[in-house]
């Protein structure tokens, strides 16, 4: 399937309402990857016998092998097309779910969901290239505003769902369902989802691949807008990471209450986002980007606050990272447009190279926490300051470019 023709025989841009929803049905699958056995951690430890070290390097190493694979798949698509690409990866996400489920070692645990990482890394690189394919900027920031309000409801509800699961049938059951999910998504896509790219059969050359990286690479705007995405998916990271031992082993969580400490925080994103998508007719997106900074900002002091004052409790906590989720609404509607504006032709190495950052750095963010792990909530707060203070010297260079 292309995208069709009008009658003057150029190309109808599909409304984005339709596009936006297919996408959302194969990204909602590597987010529930994730987000679904996140309160299992802390029982996995007891289960394989292993340290919670360990267990976390479930979720850091994923991260990283997903911000790596993306580099990969973004040429992909230039020279496929977007719709093989993101086929394959949801049929190999259903496979590899499988593999998790039948693990008998934390080693096979890690290793299945190493591979899983390369495999769900295409559904984040496919949606941002076709948006970029169809889309100008400010429909862009619309759009991206409208896709993280709807896939806010994948990472709310399935910890919920999660947390059931693990209960009733054990955590194997997540990997299961979500393996249903991927071949579901994978049928969807096949028969809705529009082809925008224009295939370069030259796409995947490796002297063309390294210098389309290498131009993004020196490309300022780029970089700085893409790191700022980086930091607040590493943000989102340290809590999926950390959060479930701080709720649920230090301050005694329920296994199946957690997921909704995990939707509060999602929830106030989904605001965020919706808050976006309204302010996007009415404000420019420099003013979006600092408001969403300060609001990230004041849920960083909060945090910050609450932990080394010793006043503690799961609300408290959730609700200081509630107040960072929201602020994140508009960051990530604003920041991969502006990343992207100065981009002419391959946008699957573009939006490859913008999404291995944003995630590799969420990785690294993850692999602090598990390391740090010392059974508190300081270590959360520590790696908190570090990304803040990164993303405040971000903005404060995003404004240069603006006014450049």
């Amino acid at each position: 399937m292309s995208v069709p023709e009008s009658p003057n025989g150029r190309a109808a841009v599909p409304r984005i309402g339709l596009v936006v929803g297919i996408l959302v049905l194969a990204s909602s699958t590597s987010i529930m990857s994730t987000d679904m056995y996140s309160p299992s951690l802390p029982d996995l430890a007891k289960w394989f016998d292993t340290t919670p070290s360990n267990v976390k390097l479930t979720i850091s190493l994923n991260m990283l092998a997903f911000g790596l694979a993306q580099l990969l798949h973004g040429p992909l698509s230039d020279r496929f097309g977007r719709r093989p690409v993101i086929l394959c990866s949801l049929v190999s996400v259903a496979i590899l779910c499988v593999g998790c489920a039948l693990a008998q070692t934390i080693e096979q645990l890690i290793a299945m969901r190493i591979l899983l990482g390369i495999a769900a890394a295409a559904e984040a690189v496919v949606g941002l290239a076709i948006l970029k394919d169809l889309y100008d900027e400010q429909q862009q920031v619309k759009a991206l505003a409208l896709l993280g309000m709807v896939i806010a409801v994948t990472p709310a509800v399935a910890p919920i769902a999660g947390g059931y699961l693990h209960v009733a049938f054990g955590w194997q059951s997540n990997f299961y369902v979500i393996s249903a999910m991927a071949l579901l998504s994978a049928g969807i896509v096949a028969a809705m989802l529009p082809e925008s790219a224009v295939i370069d059969k030259q796409g995947l050359r490796a002297r063309r691949v390294l210098q389309g990286y290498g131009r993004l690479l020196a490309n300022g705007d780029f970089l700085v807008h893409s790191s700022m995405l980086g930091v607040g998916m590493g943000l989102i990271f340290v809590f999926v990471t950390g959060a479930p031992f701080v709720l649920i082993d230090y301050l005694g969580v329920p296994i199946d209450h957690f997921g909704y400490y995990q939707a509060s925080i999602v929830a106030a994103f989904f605001f965020g986002s919706v808050l976006a998508s309204r302010l996007a007719d009415h404000w420019p997106g420099g003013r979006l980007l600092h408001f969403g900074v300060a609001v990230i900002t004041i849920g960083a002091i909060a945090l910050t606050i609450i932990v080394l004052t010793d006043v503690l409790s799961p609300w408290r906590f959730a609700g200081a990272y509630s107040i960072m989720t929201f602020g994140m609404g508009p960051l990530f509607a604003v920041a991969p447009s502006r990343a992207l504006r100065s981009i002419k032709g391959q946008a699957g190495i573009a939006a490859a190279l913008l999404t291995g950052i944003e995630q590799i750095t969420a990785g690294l963010a993850a692999l602090a926490i598990s390391l740090a792990n010392d059974g508190t909530a300081r270590p959360l707060v520590w790696v908190t300051l570090v990304m803040l203070c990164l993303l405040l010297l971000q903005l404060k260079v995003s404004r240069q470019w603006s006014s450049a």
